[in-house]
């Protein structure tokens, strides 16, 4: 069973889409708040509606105990009801900002892919 990790006060995010079907995109950051958070995802709110995509990679970040945290996923699944203003969602992650390294040459920017159901860097494949 995974850790989780809950407040009485939420914790909150700002999310940006950082990739989309292999390319690095200029997204601007919106606010969110983290309602819940596991050693492999997150949940969150949000009065922006956000696609479902396995070719769009998230950045979302946030600070925890006062370490700023990166996190690197895919937007799961939508909990939203029909008629809300706000959105809920699940949020996967699978790259935090230690494991990334962002380059100065947009080449030479890791790339994810999903490959048998995992994703892993063009250096991997």
């Amino acid at each position: 069973m995974p850790n989780i990790q809950s407040s009485e006060q939420p914790l909150i995010g700002r999310i940006a889409i950082h990739q989309v079907d292999g390319r690095i995109v200029d997204s601007k950051l919106s606010s969110v708040i983290i309602l819940e958070i596991t050693t492999r995802s997150l949940s969150f709110v949000s009065q922006l509606k956000f696609p479902l995509s396995e070719s769009i990679i998230y950045q979302l970040r946030t600070t925890i105990a006062e370490n700023d945290l990166d996190l690197y996923g895919t937007i799961i699944k939508s909990m939203s009801k029909k008629g809300k203003n706000s959105h809920h969602y699940q949020f996967a992650f699978f790259m935090s900002h230690s494991q990334f390294i962002p380059l100065i040459q947009d080449a030479e920017v890791p790339r994810l892919y999903k490959q048998k159901g995992k994703y892993v860097t063009n250096e991997e494949l």
